[in-house]
């Protein structure tokens, strides 16, 4: 029983991240997983992002569609291939890259109690 409490203690500690990270930024770990995908410039088809952020196809689809309504991306048709949707990163979305690249995650707090769920056992 005792691997589920440390499951459950690995679970809150990755909420918590996920929560102060959306309120910092606005946005979630998907959106900014996918902001990410695109950050070189280059423009990237839903399967490239998929394969990327580790998502599904419908879940990408949904992520993908939140942060085109919030203008960090725009959407535009393949020119080799008229059925293939293209996305690539608006000036909103690079300067929203920039400002989350330049903030503090706190990455080694949440490491640090990852290790602690961990040592658990």
């Amino acid at each position: 029983m005792e691997p589920i409490c440390n499951l459950k203690e690995i679970y809150k500690a990755l909420y918590q991240f996920e929560k102060e990270f959306l309120d910092t930024h606005k946005i979630t770990i998907n959106e900014a997983m996918v902001l990410c995908c695109m950050k070189e410039g280059e423009m990237k088809s839903a399967g490239a992002i998929c394969e990327f952020v580790g998502l599904s196809n419908s879940r990408v689809s949904k992520v993908i569609t939140s942060v085109e309504n919030k203008n960090f991306i725009y959407r535009t048709i393949s020119t080799e291939d008229k059925r293939q949707m293209l996305f690539a990163l608006t000036e909103e979305g690079k300067e929203k890259i920039c400002r989350m690249q330049q903030s503090d995650l706190q990455i080694e707090k949440l490491y640090k109690q990852l290790a602690g769920c961990i040592k658990r056992e």
